[in-house]
């Protein structure tokens, strides 16, 4: 370690840089920091959000430990084309970008419609995935009974989501829970340069789509075949 680097501060969550990777046509941007060594940990993000909308107390915490990444899938935010419409293909590009950084083994996490891609990530190209950890989501199919009617009209009204909608659909009503929101909030908007662009209107209605299929109860929805398993043996 030379002088100059040993006082110049590591990349985090607010400075890690933008870097772009190119593979099957699609430029995905994404941003590394943490520790040099370890299992790299992906983070895959909840409805119409991009690398900004992670949490920096939750993401320097690990990353003081291991490597993170951060990174927008096809079409979201600053990563080019278009989103598609299913949470398979989703999970089969995220595969595509773990593999273009020349990865072998991941940890993943997954948060909301990000849970969904990372279990059929996981189910999909089982060899890529070392641990995976969900939270705020559900299995395919799985049980939708105490998701708020107005979920959607809420996660879709604004062309940009603002803080009385992340309130709504990620906090609860309590006083504690509202004030830990706008905490967040405001560590959210700290990074100021080399931010992302709101995802796209094609973005929202492709996860749309994406969420109502994953809700079906369909012979197709539960097959575990070669056909659905690109790296998978069947069964």
């Amino acid at each position: 370690m030379t002088a100059e680097s040993a006082h110049t501060p590591a990349p985090s969550h607010l400075t890690a840089p933008t870097q772009f990777v190119t593979a099957n046509g699609i430029r995905y941007a994404y941003r590394r920091f943490g520790t040099e060594r370890g299992t790299p940990l992906i983070f895959l993000q909840h409805f119409r959000g991009g690398m900004d909308h992670w949490d920096p107390a939750v993401t320097d915490a690990l990353a003081a430990r291991r490597p993170v990444i951060l990174f927008n899938n096809t079409g979201v935010a600053s990563s080019s084309g278009e989103t598609p419409d299913t949470v398979e293909a989703q999970a089969d590009d995220a595969a595509t970008f773990v593999g273009a950084l020349g990865l072998t083994q991941v940890d993943i996490l997954g948060f909301s419609i990000g849970g969904y891609v990372a279990q059929a990530l996981t189910l999909r190209h089982p060899a890529l995935v070392r641990r995976l950890v969900l939270a705020g989501t559900k299995p395919r199919a799985g049980d939708d009974t105490d998701r708020h009617p107005d979920v959607n009209v809420v996660g879709t009204r604004h062309d940009i989501p603002t803080l009385e909608d992340f309130q709504f659909l990620f906090f609860a009503p309590s006083p504690s829970s509202q004030a830990a929101s706008e905490r967040f909030w405001e560590r959210r908007h700290q990074r100021t340069i080399d931010t992302d662009p709101p995802t796209s209107k094609q973005t929202m209605q492709a996860q749309v789509a994406a969420i109502i299929d994953w809700k079906k109860t369909t012979r197709r929805a539960f097959r575990r075949s070669g056909d659905d398993h690109p790296t998978g043996s069947g069964g």
